[in-house]
């Protein structure tokens, strides 16, 4: 599919299979088994869609949720689309102040969220958002069939949100009203559609705002690199990443969802139940972050499960080394990486089909121009224009040029004032340089140009640990670094610096730390001599560079003693 073909909305690839192919499966639920037709898929949309509108949600207000993968979330957010809302899917394991900070960060008008679970009570999240967040006007918990008492005070369950009855009645009225259809034909290819919380400079997740075209754009990056063979019918992806994640709903599923194939859904990641559905499902594709693919592997019973449908694997999110694609080469015939980040919905790159194991590692595949331009920079200017292009070979900033650049942080032009230049092109903060290789020119990371940690997968920043460890009653400094782990490519490394006279602890401190998301949290903490100074530059500013130093061979004794690369608390 090339640029003249593309179509102005996520929701016209929905309608097109709905229409063509109305009877293919668009996901599964692992869990259940549950099949979901595109049909059948376009449906839950426009019942959900007109549930939004009886709710008196419009064009350009938002809904945020914090849910896990379901085919109802997913014909949520698609109806988000399709009335011009904006979706923001928070993460699963975010506290309940974490939740009221983001949701207040968007004033959002409605909340969707799980009841009690087996690992969490999530009614304490729903309760926190109705005394916290004044915004919202509607909280809507995903309790099927509840029990007396099940559903907290303020609250509608989803079963009576979606009465049948009264959606039924929905459903007649717009086919007299045409309600639906006015909404849908106000939104376009810029219509602000997914709200995504990416990690930012200051420490506190920033609302990245992406449009459809910023979405479909990615989605063709995407299936260009993957380069499917066979027939599209046949075309599976297992969707094991957070909703809250664009690796989950831009990348993986709604790719599968623009190509027509079928996404096969895990509520939440786990390692056995991943290999148990792609040999169940017969999947054909698997994208994950490198740690994920490490725990696959370090998996006891790894070896036992048939992988043979397996004929494409993706990996994103840190660099990797020959010995890992030399494993990964094993799980399928083909394989490949890119890069990309929140702000631009996904992938802006993707290396080439078929090339050697030893010509793959290091970079992260070609751009492809006549959909979205990548360029290496110049810091940005004074007057916020974008600095000169530099010449192949020359580190510099890589930059990502419409029409996958976001529309901006929600509410925060400064912020995105310094991510996005005069002309509309997005600076990454990732450093690299292109070369040129044997009939393509591949981009190479060279690092990255601010401290952020990459753990599991997520942008962890220094900062927003060191604030949450500095609340802590006798703790003096705090200073976050990254250390090389084996399992999640970086681990969280915490120096405290207690006040004098205070026996501060290094497990208080973790205890503390339960109440942040557990991505977020130390895999050590060492407890800094309160009389003594930390490390600074020369401009008076704690050196980085020489706490990880110093960190090296504490993580090296920890190694020796099975306390640093385990997996415990993933």
């Amino acid at each position: 599919m090339d640029v003249r073909e593309r179509m102005p909305l996520v929701n016209s690839y929905i309608d097109k299979w709905a229409k063509t192919r109305p009877d293919s499966v668009a996901m599964v639920q692992h869990e259940d088994g549950r099949e979901v037709t595109y049909k059948k898929f376009r449906s839950l949309i426009d019942f959900f869609a007109l549930k939004l509108l009886d709710m008196g949600i419009q064009k350009g207000d938002r809904v945020a949720t914090q849910l896990v993968l379901l085919p109802e979330h997913m014909a949520l957010m698609y109806a988000c689309f399709k009335i011009g809302a904006m979706t923001a899917p928070l993460d699963v394991r975010l506290s309940e102040n974490e939740v009221v900070r983001d949701i207040n960060k968007i004033d959002a008008l409605a909340f969707f969220f799980l009841g009690e679970t087996p690992v969490r009570d999530f009614r304490m999240v729903g309760k926190a958002v109705l005394k916290d967040c004044p915004s919202v006007k509607h909280l809507v918990q995903f309790t099927p069939g509840p029990k007396p008492g099940d559903i907290i005070e303020g609250a509608v369950s989803i079963t009576d949100l979606m009465n049948k009855g009264r959606l039924v009645w929905l459903k007649v009225r717009d086919v007299f009203s045409g309600t639906l259809k006015k909404a849908y034909q106000q939104v376009d290819k810029r219509t602000p559609a997914l709200i995504i919380y990416t990690t930012g400079t200051t420490g506190e997740p920033k609302p990245a705002v992406l449009c459809h075209e910023n979405i479909i754009v990615q989605n063709q990056i995407l299936e260009r690199g993957i380069d499917f063979k066979g027939d599209k019918r046949d075309f599976s992806v297992l969707v094991n990443l957070p909703p809250s994640h664009v690796g989950c709903v831009t990348e993986t599923f709604m790719t599968t969802m623009f190509i027509g194939g079928k996404a096969v859904l895990l509520r939440i990641f786990d390692t056995k139940a991943t290999l148990e559905a792609i040999e169940r499902h017969k999947v054909k594709v698997i994208g994950q972050i490198p740690t994920m693919f490490r725990m696959l592997w370090d998996f006891s019973e790894y070896e036992t499960y048939d992988l043979s449908s397996l004929e494409f694997v993706a990996y994103a999110g840190s660099a990797v080394d020959t010995t890992f694609l030399k494993k990964l080469s094993t799980m399928a015939p083909r394989f490949g990486t890119g890069i990309g980040m929140t702000e631009n919905a996904g992938f802006a790159t993707f290396t080439p089909a078929d090339i050697s194991i030893e010509e793959m590692a290091g970079q992260v595949g070609q751009a492809f121009p006549d959909l979205a331009q990548v360029s290496v920079r110049r810091p940005m200017e004074a007057d916020g224009s974008a600095g000169a292009e530099l010449a192949d070979g020359e580190i510099g900033e890589i930059c990502y040029h419409p029409p996958i650049v976001f529309l901006g942080y929600y509410n925060q032009p400064e912020e995105t004032q310094k991510a996005v230049s005069t002309e509309g092109i997005l600076y990454t903060g990732d450093l690299g340089y292109f070369k040129h290789m044997d009939g393509y020119k591949a981009l190479y990371l060279s690092g990255r140009k601010k401290f952020v940690i990459k753990q599991k997968g997520y942008n962890v920043f220094p900062g927003e640990v060191e604030e949450h460890i500095a609340r802590m009653e006798g703790v003096d400094v705090v200073e976050v670094v990254g250390m090389k782990h084996r399992l999640f490519d970086e681990g969280i490394f915490a120096f405290v610096r207690p006040l004098a006279g205070v026996p501060l602890t290094g497990e208080a401190v973790m205890e503390h730390c339960k109440a942040i998301a557990s991505y977020k949290r130390p895999q050590h903490i060492e407890i800094w001599p309160s009389d003594q100074a930390l490390p600074l530059t020369r401009s008076t500013k704690v050196d980085k560079l020489k706490l990880m130093e110093l960190a090296g061979p504490i993580v090296e004794r920890l190694r020796n003693e099975g306390r640093w690369d385990a997996s415990h608390g993933v």
